[in-house]
């Protein structure tokens, strides 16, 4: 479950016409390290394709439990200020079981083209025509962190389609705190799975609720990035994420 909802939420602020950049994330639990994440981001734009990499590992006493890696990567372009996917792959082996997933978005529609395992537990179908529209989770959060930077707002929904699951991600602007250095938002989200909802475990259907708190760039020409996380998880409470390095880099 954690390597699942990880880096779902780092959500990315990037100046019109960045070099690509790079970011590393250190995941706790209860004050003990449990993950680390590094995230690779070339945003594109004036006709450019758009391309984000996220590595993710366990690390500290989380490695005792389980090991392995998760890699994600999505590419696309951008039409106005929504971005358009056009392949999806995330591959990554946890206790000796490998797990493959590509999406193409070549007619419009998401296609799963590799899922492996094939089925991986009993779920709720998720309708076809639900499919149209819906966008990978990593071009979502860059969709919902671009207009955090033009509008200095946190206000969106989105679609997400990952091959097993369709989410539905609902985000508004922290009322309650004030905004963050440099006048940025907090950002509440709240995710709510669809369909591909695990028989076995109907909880997961409920919604869940995290925030993510933006922080000033580094640098004048560095991205907007979030300097704090607050992540929910069913099973390990409140995963805190904490930005621990920016630099420049590339997927």
């Amino acid at each position: 479950m954690l390597r699942r909802i990880t880096l779902g939420f780092v959500l990315l602020g990037f100046p019109a016409a960045a070099a690509p950049w790079q970011a590393s994330y250190v995941f706790t639990v209860a004050g003990v390290t449990v993950m680390e994440a590094r995230v690779d981001v070339d945003i594109g734009g004036a006709g450019a394709p758009y391309v984000i990499e996220t590595r993710t590992r366990p690390r500290g006493l989380a490695t005792l439990f389980f090991r392995g890696e998760q890699v994600s990567r999505s590419e696309g372009v951008w039409r106005g200020s929504t971005p358009t996917p056009r392949l999806h792959r995330s591959s990554g082996n946890w206790r000796g079981s490998a797990r493959r997933i590509a999406i193409d978005y070549g007619a419009g529609t998401p296609r799963s083209v590799t899922l492996e395992p094939v089925q991986d537990m009993e779920r709720t179908p998720i309708p076809p025509e639900a499919l149209p529209g819906t966008l990978d989770a990593l071009s979502a959060m860059l969709q919902l962190s671009r207009q955090v930077r033009e509008t200095g707002r946190c206000d969106g929904r989105a679609r997400v389609f990952d091959g097993r699951r369709l989410t539905q991600l609902d985000v508004s602007t922290e009322a309650v705190r004030q905004p963050t250095g440099g006048g940025l938002p907090s950002c509440v989200i709240e995710s709510r799975m669809l369909a591909g909802v695990p028989l076995e475990r109907p909880e997961d259907a409920r919604p869940m609720r995290s925030i993510v708190h933006f922080g000033p760039p580094v640098q004048p020409d560095a991205p907007v990035l979030p300097l704090r996380m607050e992540l929910a998880s069913r099973w390990w409470g409140t995963i805190q994420v904490v930005l621990s390095q920016v630099s420049r880099g590339g997927p």
